[in-house]
């Protein structure tokens, strides 16, 4: 079995063993315990070591660098991307936004970002380099990822599960653009967190507070 072959086996695993824990541990440890038990899940023991091991043998200073070169699109366009989903996301927020949301939602997006674009764009660009059809598997495959996140119990995600899906699935494809053209995952890190921390202050306020 090749690297490829075991990237796309782990990435299945994690979305059907993710199918069971999701709805189980939000009804066991109840919504909030068992969403936060997910994550330090999917992020502690699948993104970061899954992420390493397919990536072993890459230059860690280049691979995080914002350098694009000649693809001098690349800021401009997560500027537009970040400030769209700022002002979408405004008009989803609460009444009310607690301090203490915005400060866990920066904490989770800044994790969050970090560790999904370790794996999902890292390693698959690691894995299929001039492979354009293995890039688009791992957006489906990252899209698919979310699914399971919308049968968890007692969850509310603002604009529905169809937004969550449908945006991994069009921001996984904007960031895997970028990370094929650029060969790196700088940018598309910067954009995920700041994506993350935007959305994630309403989703804090409506679940976690």
């Amino acid at each position: 079995m090749t690297s490829r072959h075991r990237l796309v086996l782990a990435s299945v695993i994690l979305i059907l063993a993710m199918c069971a824990l999701v709805p189980w541990l939000t009804r066991t440890l109840c919504p909030v315990h068992g969403y936060i038990a997910i994550f330090c899940i999917y992020w502690f023991c699948f993104c970061l070591p899954a992420g390493w091991h397919f990536q072993r043998g890459a230059v860690w200073s280049q691979r995080f660098s914002l350098k694009v070169g000649a693809q001098r699109w690349v800021p401009w366009a997560v500027t537009l991307q970040v400030g769209a989903v700022a002002l979408s996301s405004w008009h989803m927020r609460p009444e009310s936004v607690p301090l203490l949301a915005v400060v866990l939602a920066m904490a989770m997006g800044l994790v969050n970002g970090f560790s999904e674009e370790f794996f999902w764009r890292g390693a698959f660009l690691e894995q299929g380099r001039g492979n354009i059809p293995f890039q688009v598997l791992g957006v489906g495959l990252f899209t698919a990822w979310h699914v399971p996140l919308a049968f968890a119990h007692g969850i509310i995600f603002p604009g529905g599960a169809l937004a969550l899906v449908g945006g991994a699935m069009c921001l996984g494809a904007f960031w895997s653009v970028i990370a094929v053209r650029t060969d790196r995952i700088g940018w598309p890190i910067v954009s995920h967190v700041l994506t993350n921390c935007i959305v994630f202050i309403a989703f804090v306020s409506l679940n976690f507070l």
